[in-house]
């Protein structure tokens, strides 16, 4: 079986610069899988096997190393190498957008336990695909020696030892070893997520053994770090909704977290998918039901989101019933706008009104009178200005003023106020 590729000039180099330093290079996993169903995939992941007979268990490392960079001079790009898993990632500099290559040593996996990262060790192609998730991306196709490409389509050579091309015709996703999602739970996350992105069934003994290892709680074995990048992965999706839906059907975050969804869950989820605000706003809806830590890898904005979120009961009540601008833009100023957009897609229509009132209107609107102006009226820096500038904004909102003309007189006028309650002389003795 040989597969039709068109490699771009930048494949050809990365196998140009392999085939000099004595190595092959082989395009793996989603890309091979994806060319084989007629779809056009937009990464390149590339594993280089660059041992030789004699070498030393450190000599890949450091001919990698090597030549990421002479891949990164020819190219032009950068790169980013994590020795640890012998994994490196360049990114073209002459690209826009950005054009990112994963590239890999191709390598063996070894769990010190369950749900745990992999120690890596230089390996075959063979043994590298037998570590892979599924039979559908445990495909390869060599790019070496590269003398006999053509920016025109080439056939290649499918390497295919778990038969995953026959998985592909059955629509079916099938894991290549029993231990696969023991060793690895978020295995769990992948296989639901690729059977409902390609429209696959779930092969039966796979499926089998998926819901064992969840009704075993393997999936607790994870760190949120795993867990949160799956999450990731899953709110990019076109079927967003039903992987979600699938994976707390099947209680994998229950099993993650011992935590159950709350009743509402998935149907909030619907609204913000619904809403079409995009991937990072369905994410930090995720978070702000999730039970998460203090000590969860989350970004500070994503923190300040959730707890705002959760806070926003405790002013549901008084936004429902504020009728005044300046007193909605009391209510929500300062609130992320994460967690404003995604209020907007999950609460009744008097609230979303006038949540968008503010994102739309209120959040723009700023008095004509600056801090110099004030200033000139003998209005020093400090309590008083700022009362001052805040009771200007309120009138300002709420339309008592709107000229230049009319917002000096209220600041007259609540300058005389405030002498008007000071102190007199002979009231002080």
């Amino acid at each position: 079986m040989s597969v039709r590729l068109r490699l771009p000039k930048e494949i050809i180099t990365i196998a140009t610069v392999a085939q000099r330093m004595g190595g092959r290079v082989f395009l793996v996993g989603g890309p091979v899988r994806d060319s084989l169903i007629g779809y056009l995939s937009p990464d390149w992941d590339l594993a280089v096997d660059l041992r030789q007979p004699t070498a030393n268990s450190r000599q890949p490392t450091a001919k990698l190393k090597k030549f990421l960079a002479e891949t990164a001079r020819q190219l032009p790009a950068r790169f980013v190498f994590h020795t640890r898993f012998l994994t490196a990632t360049i990114e073209l500099k002459n690209s826009d957008p950005p054009k990112r290559i994963d590239i890999s040593h191709t390598r063996q996996e070894f769990y010190p336990h369950p749900g745990s990262l992999p120690i890596v060790k230089p390996a075959s192609i063979e043994e590298d695909l037998y570590r892979r998730d599924f039979t559908i991306n445990a495909m390869a196709v060599e790019l070496t020696p590269p003398s006999a490409f053509r920016l025109s389509p080439s056939a290649f050579r499918l390497i295919d030892p778990y038969n995953g091309q026959g998985d592909l015709s059955r629509r079916l996703i099938r894991i290549i070893h029993p231990e696969s999602f023991i060793l690895d739970p978020t295995r769990i996350f992948r296989g639901i997520r690729f059977a409902i992105r390609l429209g696959y069934e779930i092969e039966s003994g796979t499926l089998y053994l998926l819901r064992k290892t969840v009704r075993e709680k393997y999936p607790a074995l994870l760190t949120p770090e795993r867990v949160l990048y799956e999450l990731r992965c899953i709110v990019k999706e076109k079927e967003a909704l039903k992987i979600l839906e699938a994976i707390v059907h099947e209680g994998v975050l229950a099993a993650a977290w011992n935590w159950q969804p709350p009743d509402n869950f998935l149907t909030e989820v619907k609204k913000v998918v619904q809403s079409g605000l995009g991937p990072e706003v369905l994410y930090n809806y995720l978070l702000s039901v999730l039970p998460v830590a203090n000590s969860w890898p989350i970004t500070r904005e994503e923190r300040e989101s959730r707890a705002a979120l959760e806070n926003f009961l405790k002013i549901e009540k008084k936004l429902q019933q504020a009728n005044k601008p300046s007193k909605i833009y009391q209510l929500l100023k300062g609130t992320p706008l994460p967690a404003l957009k995604i209020l907007t897609a999950i609460k009744n229509r008097s609230i979303i009104k006038k949540i968008e009132l503010f994102l739309n209107e209120l959040n723009f609107v700023q008095p004509a009178l600056k801090a110099s102006d004030l200033m000139a009226l003998g209005i020093t820096p400090g309590p008083l200005m700022g009362k001052i500038t805040r009771e200007l904004l309120y009138a300002k909102l709420d339309k008592r003023v709107s000229t230049p003309a009319e917002e000096l007189i209220l600041v007259k006028s609540l300058l005389q106020k405030v002498k008007g309650r000071q102190p007199t002389a002979d009231s002080r003795q």
